[in-house]
Parts: C-alpha cells; structure tokens; sequence
C-alpha cells in the first residue's frame, strides 16, 4: 500500500496519506515526550466524492488519481493548508481522534 507524507511548508510531515478501499485516508500519530503530555492519533476519511474539490482548492487536475493530486499538494509545501481545510470541513471528512 503506498504511503504519502504529506509536508508543511517546513518540510515536516503533518499527515500521511494512503487509500483505505476507494477512500483516503490521512493520520498522524503524536507520542508523549514529556510526563505533562500525551499521546494522540488522529485519522481523516474522505469520501471520493470530495477528490473534486480537493483538486479545484489547490488548483489541481480533478481528473488526475487522489494519490497523485496530494504528492503535488505536499510537493508544494501545503500540507498544513490541506488539513485546515479537513479540519473546518470546506473538505468534508469523517474525524476519529484517540488520546491517552
């Protein structure tokens, strides 16, 4: 199964993404480093109904593979944008979060 790190403007991943049946899939899981901390995934599901505008938003070919189309967005360092946009839902995705 390919994995795509999906990259801020830094460089640093802020997702990983990969297909999960027909959906994308992006997670993230962050590990406590100090006593005062804890540890968090969270993973995004988008619907293929969403590649659309997933590619209209950063200005892609809609009609290219949802793999391809969010290379190009971590490509171009705008991984952080692509999750503000799950995030406020102007991408619609379903959100599960776990914490310990």
């Amino acid at each position: 199964m390919a994995e795509i790190k999906v990259r801020g403007a830094d460089g640093k991943p802020v997702r990983y993404a990969s297909l999960d049946g027909q959906n994308l899939k992006l997670q993230f899981e962050y590990y406590a480093r100090h006593d005062n901390e804890v540890d968090y995934e969270v993973i995004q599901t988008v619907a293929p109904e969403e590649f659309a505008a997933i590619a209209n938003k950063f200005g892609l070919d809609p009609t290219s593979d949802i793999l391809a189309i969010v290379q190009q967005i971590s490509d171009a360092g705008r991984g952080e944008e692509f999750v503000a946009a799950l995030d406020s839902k102007e991408i619609k995705c379903e959100i599960f979060t776990w914490s310990s």
